[in-house]
């Protein structure tokens, strides 16, 4: 059995005959379950106009789904963040009018350059996917990240998120991060059935004791060792070729990916945070009222 995370922009019409809609806020996550395995999918509901809404969605997923049919900077957009994200395995939906050669053109030499061209429909394209070629981390201590929480009436506390690494166990004592604060896993659920474990690569639902609900944010993390929040990130800064030089001016800079969105200044190779993130090996550079808004990604030294 395997765990599947999808990307999809722009192609509600295309997806709907293969999974069901799960969760909505500024994203919109799917599920499927079948003889295979699970199936999540990741849909920037509130983008272009928010976007975090892209970033949110497509950082933790292993294949994109991207319409080809329509060329505009949205596009470009996306293209432009998978690059930047190391999203090297997906698909552009097209039809007869699409120009491949152009399309192609743009992806060429980039992580997207091996993105077939497909014209098919959904449950054909699901049966194309090698969906154990991307096996997660299931060795080393257990980490879950967090996009969604919530309150249950005689429950208490709720996260949904996904199992990164290791094997998540029922009663188990994890740090809340970037909180500081050890919690315990009441109960895990998958798919709204309960197990006493979950490994790498599961979509979970688990009601955490002594969590407060007003010390979670999208992004948090659970932790077996607590994880110290930086308020410097320091690294190596990569521009993406299709920024202009204008755009990568020091100054005003917001880092994302890994459910994080965060504003900051960026100086001599360093960004100073309005607010301590969590450390992440890797962040993605957005700039609001730029074009393109996604303009790089700064790989953090080794501390």
């Amino acid at each position: 059995m395997s765990d599947l995370k999808l990307f999809a922009y722009d192609l509600e019409d295309f997806i709907k005959s293969i999974v069901k809609k799960h969760t909505e806020s500024d994203i919109t996550i799917y599920g499927r379950k079948d003889e295979k395995g699970n199936i999540t999918l990741f849909s920037p509901l509130r983008y272009p106009d928010k976007i975090s809404s892209l970033t949110d969605s497509m950082t933790l997923t292993d294949y994109c789904l991207i319409n080809g049919r329509k060329f505009d900077g949205f596009l470009g957009e996306n293209i432009i963040c998978a690059d930047l994200m190391n999203k090297k395995n997906g698909l552009f939906v097209i039809d007869s009018f699409t120009d491949t050669e152009k399309l192609n053109n743009i992806i060429k030499g980039s992580n997207l350059k091996n993105y077939r061209m497909y014209d098919g429909n959904a449950m054909d394209m699901l049966e194309t996917l090698d969906r154990n070629a991307l096996n997660p981390n299931k060795e080393g201590d257990v980490k879950v990240i967090i996009d969604h929480f919530f309150k249950v009436k005689s429950v208490g506390t709720v996260i949904l998120g996904f199992v990164l690494n290791g094997t998540l166990k029922k009663h188990q004592t994890l740090y809340l991060n970037p909180a500081g604060v050890q919690v315990q896993v009441r109960s895990i659920q998958m798919n709204d059935v309960d197990f006493d474990e979950a490994p790498a690569g599961s979509r979970v639902g688990i009601a955490l004791k002594n969590a407060d609900i007003e010390s979670i944010d999208r992004g948090a993390t659970l932790t077996v060792e607590k994880e110290i929040p930086l308020k410097e990130i320091t690294g190596k800064i990569q521009f993406h070729r299709a920024v202009p030089e204008e755009v990568r001016k020091d100054g005003e800079v917001f880092v994302s990916g890994h459910f994080i969105y965060s504003r900051g200044i960026m100086e001599n190779g360093k960004i100073t945070m309005d607010k301590p993130v969590l450390p992440w090996g890797d962040y993605i550079l957005i700039k609001p009222n730029a074009k393109p808004r996604v303009i790089g990604r700064i790989d953090r030294f080794n501390e």
